[in-house]
């Protein structure tokens, strides 16, 4: 039987597994995504990555090795990786969330509107332009000698496959792409300073690149046969393996941050202002599909947070009754920011009866109402209704969470087999680009399996309703006091 290798490539760690073609894990490892720094701060070098990675391959049993029909990358986004003629790395890779292109996002007078409109996204340091920027005005000479710039999923498939690429998905979240016309938009490269003949070819993801070059399969330990498949952001391709490119269906993944991605047929249509939108959007990995995405940025952050400044296990939350009725106080979880400038995070409503155990059911209920918050305005915005939601990423573990979640959203939330459906979904592109599954259609419906359904606890539903309410006011009243506090007038 055919296997199919997946590879995630993450912010922390980086993922490895090998699955049959019903989906079923035979053979997983991970290692530390490998980050260093200098005197401007982290960055990840892609030869350190690659050298770990053919290592971590080699390492499967050689019975599941010599069976590998084919594979796939998935990774982070925004990332660049910059080479030379031979395809050698030559720039320190900035992560995604590097602070140092602030100055560079706020010299740059772009129309927010126009940008989002065509690329998918508001203004903001994390993108791939900004990075760009910043390599010409620190690293000139070095940003001089580059040829080729792609993703790091595009660099680790170069590696293996020896052709370059960029796929649609890892496009999207540059803000060099334009999502109507599906290619590099030139005043945007003329801005970054870089012609379109720099950047790798783009391709949808799930296409057969080629095979592995000789040097790679003897480092991997691989058929010189295994094909190589173009990959994607990591959230579009959990959504593949979590059959959300359905009508209908919506992706919660919950981890550090708390997204939801819906499928969308075509680019969304504005009327008039589009900034201010609680969503970016751009090409899915089943093509030609497009997302919607959205989130908050403190999930399992928060939770995390609250477990730390108290000492405590996530054992604390076994111990919750969420059914008694008493005074919960409000937490508003701003800790990494929000949808204005000035955004922090609070507490309201406490008082000297309030103990260890409110501020941890507060915590919780703050992240499902904001979550809320964002799920009803992408539902009015889109006009669209998520009739089948699937959660995946670590925060799932935590049960409570969960329930109340499903309890906020009034509807069952299925939680898959594969939790973390990115390794996974990039090994379905991989059975996609080589042939043995026809469709996504046919690649979802062998691999994915619930495991299992939290539902809405229905004795709360009424008393979430009225605290839902009052959160939406008090909400208001605290984007106030954070823009006082700031020292800025609100616009």
């Amino acid at each position: 039987m055919p296997l199919l290798f997946g590879i995630d490539i993450g912010t922390t760690n980086t993922k490895l597994k090998v699955y049959d073609e019903d989906g079923q894990t035979l053979a997983e490892m991970s290692f530390k995504t490998p980050l260093s720094s200098d005197a401007h701060g982290s960055y990840y070098d892609p030869k350190e990555l690659t050298t770990l990675l053919f290592a971590a391959i080699a390492g499967f049993p050689e019975r599941v090795r010599r069976s590998v029909r084919a594979l796939s990358v998935s990774s982070f986004a925004e990332v660049m990786v910059g080479l030379d003629e031979r395809g050698e790395p030559l720039t320190r890779c900035i992560p995604w969330y590097d602070e140092r292109t602030k100055e560079e996002a706020e010299e740059l007078n772009l129309d927010p509107s126009w940008v989002y409109e065509t690329t998918g996204l508001s203004p903001h340091h994390k993108y791939s332009l900004y990075k760009l920027l910043w390599h010409r005005r620190h690293e000139p000479e070095v940003f001089k000698a580059v040829r080729f710039w792609t993703s790091m999923s595009g660099f680790v498939l170069f590696a293996l496959s020896g052709e370059l690429s960029f796929d649609y998905s890892l496009a999207s979240r540059t803000m060099l792409f334009d999502q109507h016309t599906r290619t590099w938009r030139e005043e945007l490269l003329d801005l970054a300073g870089i012609q379109k003949k720099q950047l790798a070819p783009l391709y949808p993801s799930g296409i057969a690149l080629g095979r592995l070059r000789s040097e790679a399969a003897t480092q991997c330990g691989l058929p010189a046969e295994v094909i190589v498949v173009t990959g994607g952001h990591d959230h579009p391709c959990a959504a593949l393996a979590s059959g959300v490119f359905q009508r209908g269906w919506g992706l919660i993944s919950t981890g550090t941050t708390e997204s939801l991605m819906v499928p969308l047929e075509h680019p969304p249509s504005f009327a008039g202002d589009s900034r201010g939108k609680p969503f970016s959007f751009g090409h899915h990995v089943v093509f030609p599909l497009y997302y919607a995405m959205g989130g908050i940025y403190s999930g399992g952050f928060a939770v995390d947070w609250m477990l730390r400044l108290f000492g405590e296990s996530y054992d604390i939350f076994a111990k919750l009754d969420p059914l008694r009725r008493r005074d919960i106080p409000f937490f508003f979880p701003y800790l990494l920011g929000g949808e204005y400038e000035e955004a922090k995070g609070a507490f309201l409503n406490l008082s000297g009866d309030t103990e260890q155990e409110d501020f941890a059911l507060s915590v919780l209920l703050g992240l499902c109402a904001e979550y809320r918050t964002i799920w009803e305005r992408m539902e009015k915005e889109l006009s669209c209704t998520v009739t089948q939601a699937v959660n995946v990423g670590g925060g799932v573990q935590n049960a409570l969470w969960m329930r109340l979640k499903a309890t906020f959203l009034k509807k069952p939330i299925v939680v898959p087999v594969e939790k973390e459906g990115s390794c996974q979904g990039a090994a379905l592109l991989a059975g996609i680009g080589a042939g043995v599954y026809k469709s996504p259609e046919e690649a979802f419906s062998r691999a994915f399996r619930v495991e299992k359904t939290f539902e809405p606890i229905a004795e709360l539903e009424a008393w979430v309703d009225h605290w839902y309410t009052t959160y939406l006011e008090l909400r208001e009243v605290l984007r106030v006091a954070n823009v006082r506090l700031a020292g800025r007038k609100e616009k």
